[in-house]
């Protein structure tokens, strides 16, 4: 089937708004691959599916200028971590689980250490122990996606002077 719309005779009637004394043509918003149309609704499976990029993913949650705190996107999702923890998995675990940042609350600088791990990969540390700035919260945007295959999902272990609270896309 042609992909082509001849404008030069059109028949029938085009759906526009007056803008300034000028028309523009209203047009109803649809994906998918081509030759397939769905029709958008703010209902399940009719939304328009948005993949954002790692690039862009990088920036979310960072401070903006003017902002006195981070700015966290509405889709972002929140896990706690208790003190004392041992490869606590942030929700179900999977592929592409998504870690924005780690909000980390010591209350004893001494025994402040944060690490995180994907899958069973390597741990890193994200705050040592005898932290520098000492007892406080500290804010640490990290932007990562989970690519470990095996045991799949964000694990993050905690020492016995700090609490987490873990910002992201957890499965």
């Amino acid at each position: 089937m042609a992909e082509d719309v001849n404008l030069a005779a059109p028949v029938g009637i085009v759906a526009a708004d007056d803008i300034g004394g000028k028309l523009y043509q209203k047009v109803k918003l649809g994906w998918g691959p081509n030759d397939t149309w769905n029709e958008t609704a703010d209902v399940a499976g009719k939304e328009i599916p948005v993949k954002i990029s790692s690039t862009q993913m990088g920036v979310l949650g960072q401070q903006q200028p003017g902002a006195s705190v981070p700015v966290v996107p509405a889709f972002l999702e929140y896990k706690t971590v208790a003190i004392s923890q041992t490869d606590f998995l942030l929700g179900a675990g999977a592929l592409n689980d998504f870690i924005e940042a780690l909000i980390c609350v010591v209350a004893t600088a001494a025994t402040s250490i944060v690490q995180i791990k994907d899958g069973n990969g390597s741990l890193i540390t994200i705050l040592p122990n005898n932290v520098g700035g000492g007892v406080g919260t500290y804010y640490i945007p990290l932007g990562l996606a989970a690519v470990v295959a095996t045991t799949p999902g964000w694990r993050v272990s905690t020492g016995a002077g700090v609490t987490v609270i873990a910002t992201g896309n957890f499965a």
